[in-house]
């Protein structure tokens, strides 16, 4: 008689999108799970991340005996490292008006933790990618080439992504990360309950700097951010609700979008960026105490 073999539990695969609660978790599986069980993949430095995957690897345990996965830079390519064994992909989103506010905080009281300067909210949203957590998906999850990303409408990126979120065990707004850590721990046979990680209050304890509230943005200002990042709120909005039922999500439509195509935001994108780069190094700089009111406008 032949020998039954024991099925080999499933891997999940945490992909973790800045400023979405991801840190969280990954700190709660990396002091929980038994050594080897739990990888976290970085970005690739220097000129082979542009000659092969943005994820880092290379200090990976052995697959066989890895139970999580969880990183910014999570490619589908590591997929075929787990061949036979069932993948529970998970993710939390975030709104686009609410993701920018959060990212910016946390740039600016990073910056200043080593000494740099902190720049207006303007310039930092004029340096960020528009539709953000779609690219960052298309990008560093899904792994499609810059050349096939400048090809693609925004009806096919949306199109791509939500196919690719139909197939998750897990899909939810940055708030369910409680729900997720305690879905987590029940597969996994740890603690479902995580403590809060790379928050905002842990980085005020730590620099000289009032947040920038969403509230504090005028109207037009939010209603500019929504209509500029149309892909990553129909998104947000689609999905924020799924958590396990993501195979019967229903999708919104995409609907009425900017009219700036993908290229020129990009290239307006790299001016600001070097701005950027320029700002927080300058000398004699004052470190604010809070946002100033004409830095808030969107109008560059």
């Amino acid at each position: 008689m032949a020998h039954e073999t024991t099925p080999r539990p499933p891997v999940h695969l945490i992909h973790h999108v800045p400023k979405c609660a991801g840190h969280s978790i990954d700190c709660h599986l990396e002091r929980l799970l038994p050594r080897g069980a739990y990888h976290r993949t970085k970005k690739r430095r220097g000129i082979r991340r542009f000659l092969s995957t943005r994820q880092h690897i290379e200090a990976m345990p052995d697959p066989a005996g890895i139970r999580a996965v969880c990183g910014h830079f999570l490619g589908v390519s590591i997929e075929s490292l787990f061949a036979g064994r069932e993948l529970k992909r998970s993710i939390l989103l975030r709104d686009p008006v609410t993701h920018i506010v959060s990212y910016y905080n946390f740039r600016m009281m990073r910056y200043l933790s080593e000494g740099l300067n902190a720049y207006s909210f303007k310039l930092a949203y004029a340096a960020t990618q528009r539709n953000f957590i779609t690219h960052y998906i298309l990008r560093n999850f899904l792994e499609l080439p810059w050349p096939r990303v400048v090809s693609l409408s925004d009806e096919e990126k949306y199109e791509i992504v939500n196919a690719f979120l139909a197939t998750f065990w897990f899909v939810g707004d940055y708030r369910f990360c409680d729900e997720l850590v305690a879905a987590l721990g029940e597969e996994l046979g740890i603690p479902g309950q995580a403590s809060r990680s790379n928050t905002q209050a842990e980085w005020e304890r730590r620099v000289k700097w009032r947040p920038l509230e969403v509230e504090e943005l005028p109207t037009d200002a939010i209603v500019r951010i929504r209509e500029e990042n149309p892909i990553d709120l129909r998104l947000w909005e689609s999905w924020r609700e799924a958590r396990h039922e993501t195979a019967s999500t229903r999708l919104r439509a995409l609907g009425r979008r900017s009219a700036s195509s993908f290229l020129a935001t990009e290239a307006v994108r790299l001016v600001s960026q070097i701005v950027r780069r320029i700002e927080r190094r300058r000398p004699g700089f004052e470190v604010p105490r809070a946002p100033v009111a004409q830095d808030l406008g969107l109008h560059v």
